[in-house]
């Protein structure tokens, strides 16, 4: 088998999608009946050694992001709320692309787009989905955004031999909105890097000390700061916690700044300034896993996903969770978490209460979520990818 990616997944700084594709290409690479793996990023061909450097490097992308700090950069950000210019992206980069996917499909090259909307492909292609968020909650995303999958992703779920789900939510969800052929959808679970573990209180001091923060001593959420991760209500049901318990375990929100968050940064600003919310922005990703392990509480009571990665790290993490009892997460957590109804404050604020205020209960699910993270690893990942792949080569 030959297989050929788009790459602009990678870019950094590098998401849940970009470290999807990630796990694969490491996974796929050195299959015995995988030939070759190949990819691109606007008209550039990565494969061997150049593509190990791509994976291993997210600086080696780093020249395709125009713009990443500074004044340009925001006005580069307000620009792509505008109409016309977010397809013109779009249509600028399968432009530079064309003739070599052209080159790639004459040889046999089995594509796999693993960010929603593939580019035209004259050879056999696969298409990951990791959610529907757009179409059931398009008041979470930028106008602009949603009229691009509304216009796109349908062509593409027709291109594509396979679609890969994230979770049987998904498969499910897919099925219902588009009504492909149950056949064609196939349910993939993500997996967990094994550098999501626990860690000492001795290993994780330096990245608790940039921030101010102690080990087990305060609530975290990772996510982008967007609508759809109910940023707002897991605010407002932190800020019902009586105030010592608010003084002792300060809410840690980190992850880039999303969209549609102005709400939220004005409830944030007098918790921030009283110390009792920290928002780092994005980190790296040494710090992060450190962060992780340091947590009193994992919270991540999203209102929509379509797997819900962050919560798998948390448990590999070694730390209890709190999150949503709705769409993919009951599937992830497979009981391993308390899980409460994301559209009630009062549901999460007596479930951060009982765990914060309950150390028996924080460790019997430590140990329930050490046990299920185990069960969602990359290999299972890359493994049930290759059968995909199989059965469009046969």
């Amino acid at each position: 088998m030959k297989l050929l990616f788009d790459l602009n997944s990678l870019r950094p700084p590098r998401s849940g999608i970009g470290y999807y594709a990630q796990h694969l290409l490491e996974g796929l690479r050195g299959q015995p009946d995988v030939e070759d793996v190949a990819g691109w990023v606007g008209a550039t061909v990565f494969e061997g050694e150049r593509l190990t450097d791509l994976i291993a490097d997210q600086a080696a992308l780093q020249k395709a992001v125009q713009f990443s700090d500074g004044l340009k950069a925001k006005l580069l950000q307000k620009s792509r709320g505008l109409p016309g210019l977010y397809r013109m992206r779009t249509v600028m980069r399968h432009n530079a692309s064309r003739a070599l996917r052209g080159d790639f499909a004459q040889r046999g090259y089995i594509y796999h787009e693993t960010n929603f909307v593939a580019s035209p492909y004259k050879g056999p292609s696969v298409v990951t989905v990791h959610d529907l968020s757009h179409r059931r909650h398009p008041e979470f995303h930028p106008r602009v955004a949603v009229e691009y999958l509304d216009r796109e992703l349908p062509r593409t779920l027709r291109q594509a031999q396979t679609i890969i789900a994230d979770s049987i939510y998904t498969r499910n969800e897919i099925l219902d909105i588009y009504g492909v052929p149950e056949e064609k959808v196939v349910p993939i679970y993500l997996g967990v890097e094994s550098s999501f573990q626990p860690y000492s209180a001795e290993v994780c001091t330096p990245a608790l000390e940039s921030l101010g923060l102690k080990y087990r001593g305060f609530v975290l959420s990772v996510c982008t700061l967007q609508p759809r991760k109910n940023l707002h209500r897991l605010v407002r049901a932190f800020a019902c916690l009586p105030e010592d318990m608010r003084q002792a375990f300060p809410l840690v929100l980190i992850g880039a700044d999303g969209w549609k968050n102005s709400e939220l940064m004005q409830e944030i600003e007098p918790l921030a300034r009283a110390g009792q919310i920290v928002t780092p922005g994005y980190v790296s990703r040494a710090a992060l896993l450190h962060l992780y392990a340091s947590a009193a509480v994992f919270a991540y009571p999203s209102l929509y996903e379509g797997f819900g990665l962050p919560v798998a790290e948390a448990m590999a993490s070694g730390v209890p969770v709190l999150t949503s009892n709705v769409t993919s997460i009951p599937e992830v957590t497979a009981g391993a978490a308390l899980e409460v109804n994301p559209y009630s404050v009062e549901e999460i604020t007596a479930g951060l209460e009982r765990l914060l205020g309950n150390e028996p209960l924080r460790e019997e699910l430590v140990g329930k979520g050490l046990r299920r993270a185990t069960e969602l690893t990359w290999d299972a990942t890359v493994k049930q990818t290759l059968n995909v792949y199989r059965a469009l080569s046969a």
